[in-house]
């Protein structure tokens, strides 16, 4: 803190409100400064404080993922590599996680459709790298968005299996088509 005040210059012959000064009320006003002085310290206390600094940069993870862009498959099902590759600046204790994101039918249903009249379809399952069985069915609640099919930490391909579930009315010979999108993202590993 600071504390400014402004004191009168007594010079030879003080003013006051335009008049002089003299005799005894100089000295009152010479004793009334010197009080001032006294009460209200001008000085300024200052301390110096240092603090250390310390910065570490980390670079963001690169990494590239390639999902083959079409997938056929028969009765049996198949199963789908994923690479990837050219993995750099992965933190420790990280994963680069690949997750199903969506699908081109209602409420992301993983189903795929046949043109046929009546119109058919079939279910279909994605069994993840680590035996998770992922499907969608409206009977039990089962969901297939964000989950996990495969992960990563360095460069490497690893699979899953998709297959149809054969059940209902379906038709042979006829070709069945549908959509399935993933997410990719780096997450915690677990």
């Amino acid at each position: 803190m600071r504390l400014s005040l402004c004191y009168p210059v007594l010079t030879k012959g003080l003013l006051q409100k335009g008049r002089r000064i003299t005799g005894m009320k100089k000295s009152r006003v010479l004793l009334a400064a010197a009080l001032a002085s006294m009460v209200f310290p001008t000085g300024v206390m200052a301390a110096e404080a240092e603090q250390q600094l310390s910065i570490t940069l980390t670079a963001e993870p690169e990494y590239s993922v390639t999902i083959p862009a079409s997938v056929a498959m028969g009765n049996e099902g198949t199963y789908v590599d994923v690479t990837a590759s050219d993995v750099k600046n992965l933190p420790e204790g990280k994963k680069i996680s690949v997750t199903i994101s969506g699908t081109d039918k209602y409420n992301d249903q993983m189903l795929v459709e046949a043109e046929t009249t009546p119109k058919t379809s079939l279910r279909y399952q994605i069994i993840s790298e680590d035996g998770e069985l992922i499907e969608t069915n409206a009977s039990t609640g089962a969901v297939g968005v964000g989950k996990e099919v495969v992960s990563f930490t360095g460069n490497e391909t690893k699979q899953y299996q998709i297959k149809p579930v054969i059940a209902g009315r379906y038709e042979y010979d006829v070709e069945y088509t549908g959509c399935i999108m993933f997410g990719i993202e780096v997450t915690d590993a677990e």
